[in-house]
């Protein structure tokens, strides 16, 4: 892939760069690549701007916001760092793409090939989820 490709594919790491606009391009490349944890990175980059300019709305000057945009302003930096990183990695992926492909393979079973076997992990997994929410339900009532 050449450097013109590789720029275009990578032009959402633009709005990293913007003030109040910064994690709408990881909603972008998570939106595109189905990755919702780049989805949930890019709202979480968004939120601080969303509750300052809904605070501001709210109370106006009244109310000293200088600890809100110092945090909107420390994850505008780590959202610049974080994209540069994500679109150098994608690159790499975009370069190797044979190397990330994933392939199907097909298991024969040589020994029982009409025996219909059924899944036994089914019901054990069933068994850890009740008894994870049985154990969050006492914490809770705690």
């Amino acid at each position: 892939m050449n450097l013109t490709e590789k720029i275009k594919k990578s032009w959402w790491v633009i709005f990293s760069v913007i003030p109040f606009l910064n994690g709408f391009g990881f909603i972008y490349i998570g939106l595109k690549l189905n990755n919702k944890n780049w989805i949930l990175e890019g709202v979480s980059y968004e939120f601080p701007w969303f509750f300052y300019f809904i605070v501001y709305a709210i109370h106006g000057q009244s109310v000293p916001s200088t600890m809100m945009i110092a945090f909107a302003l420390i994850l505008l930096l780590v959202s610049i760092i974080r994209s540069i990183w994500v679109a150098v990695k994608l690159a790499d992926v975009y370069d190797n793409s044979e190397k990330y492909t994933i392939k199907s393979t097909v298991l024969a079973n040589p020994v029982n090939k009409s025996e219909d076997k059924k899944d036994s992990s089914l019901p054990g997994c069933c068994f850890c989820i009740a008894v994870l929410f049985i154990i969050f339900a006492i914490i809770t009532i705690l």
